[in-house]
């Protein structure tokens, strides 16, 4: 990759880590050295990105696209259930970076994807060797998760009143 192309790529994850979410209160050198582990990938239209219950703990944030969050719903009915739709800008595979758990839902592509991808073997690293990025991260996924906990409360609610 030419230098231009490299700094276009940096410029490009530093955009989607703050459209995220996840960059906030990180210097330059932070954000850089963050940067660094994104690793671009392509996906085509019905693509398992994840499959609910494999025990990946990548870090997923949507460069371009659409994707699907789905849950399996019991054999009998053999189907996946939709309920969720993320895009540009969004993180997913949060959950199961931060506890180790199997992934609780698959993502899907709904066309055509590119993601940049924070392997957690990598990202793990770093945040040992630079525990201030680890802690803002973390802080940051956590603000997140929050959010999209109160939201599934209002929907219930709202759910619940009619």
């Amino acid at each position: 990759m030419t230098e231009k192309n490299t700094e276009g790529k940096q410029e490009r994850i530093f955009e989607l880590l703050e459209t995220a979410g996840l960059s906030k209160d990180m210097s330059l050198d932070e954000l850089t050295a963050l940067a660094r582990l994104a690793e671009e990938k392509r996906f085509s239209k019905g693509a398992a990105i994840i499959r609910e219950n494999s025990k990946t703990r990548d870090l997923y944030i949507i460069q371009e696209g659409k994707v699907s969050i789905q849950l399996k719903i019991p054999v009998e009915l053999g189907r996946d259930e939709v309920i969720y739709t993320m895009r540009d800008g969004q993180i997913f595979g949060e959950l199961a970076l931060v506890d180790g758990s199997p992934r609780s839902a698959s993502v899907k592509a709904e066309g055509e994807v590119v993601v940049f991808c924070f392997n957690y073997g990598r990202l793990s690293a770093l945040l040992d060797e630079r525990p201030r990025i680890g802690y803002i991260l973390m802080r940051n996924m956590a603000t997140i998760i929050a959010a999209r906990i109160r939201n599934t409360n209002l929907m219930w609610r709202n759910l619940m009143i009619w």
